[in-house]
């Protein structure tokens, strides 16, 4: 792990649907990420929507988790769900809102 990537987040997945169609709880992952708060309170076009960001996650191309819109990410007692990942030369930009 290098220096820039001193954060330890958490990702949860959703686990599919049971047989009565209800949501099943996916099994939380952590992961090394530099952690930006200071984009609080911007907003960013995904799909021709505006949509508020609380902060933003860079992770190292080492990291090899796929992130979804609506995957719920805490980093640093900040919660939030992904609204954009951009795959960029370092690893992935996540938006998170």
């Amino acid at each position: 792990m290098s220096f820039r990537y001193s954060y330890t987040a958490t990702i949860t997945k959703s686990g599919g649907t049971d047989e009565n169609g209800d949501p099943i709880d996916g099994t939380p992952v952590q992961f090394n990420c530099d952690y930006q708060p200071s984009l609080n309170n911007i907003n960013i076009n995904v799909a021709g929507s505006s949509v508020p960001v609380s902060y933003l996650v860079f992770v190292p191309t080492s990291c090899d988790i796929s992130f979804n819109t609506g995957d719920e990410i805490e980093c640093n007692g900040s919660k939030g769900t992904v609204a954009l990942s951009i795959p960029y030369k370092f690893g992935k930009m996540i938006y998170v809102k």
